[in-house]
């Protein structure tokens, strides 16, 4: 039986991912990088300590890291301010539920507290409200697919791995979730299940709505 549910944010909860792909697009323009679909990929689901290690794979060690990472939050928060974040398809559906029948929620992102937190005005409604714990990327030492993240969020509810879901879009963060022992579910964004993860995921949904035939 499932007590608790592990949530992943970005391109599962929000639609972010598509916003940072419009972003990467921009500053290839405006710095002259080539911040292509293999960058982008290993980009995702990861938090800034893995980053700055793409980073370098890609640009080498005199990347300036900082300036583009400080160019890229400005214009996301320009695009929230103008577009407003979207609520991935079934999100509130699923949270709504899980309050209802007093399952377990967490956050567990690759993102800063600090820096998501400012998402709320721009969210059609505080998402962040329904979860008991919050996990963010600087609460760890090890970024996904290190199974870190979830076995924290566990640890903080209370509840063994084993009795946890975890949701995610992306191979890394579902490469974590396997790993953490967690049930597993994709509900696919921008990345498709390889084969390997079709062998080894609990269940790969459209979206979040369908999560809730699995809860009851």
């Amino acid at each position: 039986m499932i007590e608790a549910v592990l949530f992943d944010m970005d391109g599962l909860l929000l639609d972010t991912e598509r916003m940072q792909d419009k972003i990467w697009d921009k500053a290839k323009e405006h710095f002259h990088y080539d911040f292509n679909e293999a960058f982008k990929k290993e980009m995702r689901g990861i938090n800034i300590r893995a980053s700055l290690k793409v980073y370098e794979k890609y640009f080498g060690k005199n990347f300036d890291y900082q300036t583009v990472l400080k160019w890229r939050r400005a214009y996301f928060m320009e695009m929230a301010k103008d577009e407003g974040i979207p609520i991935k398809k079934g999100a509130l559906e699923l949270l709504r539920y899980a309050r209802e029948k007093k399952i377990h929620c967490a956050l567990a992102t690759s993102t800063e507290r600090d820096r998501f937190m400012q998402y709320i005005p721009y969210l059609e409604e505080n998402i962040f409200d329904y979860f008991e714990v919050i996990v963010d990327g600087s609460m760890v030492k090890h970024s996904k697919p290190d199974p870190e993240i979830f076995l924290l969020a566990a640890d903080k509810l209370g509840v063994a791995i084993e009795k946890c879901m975890v949701l995610e879009d992306s191979i890394n963060g579902v490469k974590a979730g396997i790993a953490s022992g967690a049930k597993t579910v994709m509900i696919p964004d921008l990345m498709q299940p390889t084969d390997e993860i079709k062998d080894q995921v609990y269940r790969i949904l459209n979206d979040l709505s369908e999560v809730i035939k699995i809860l009851k």
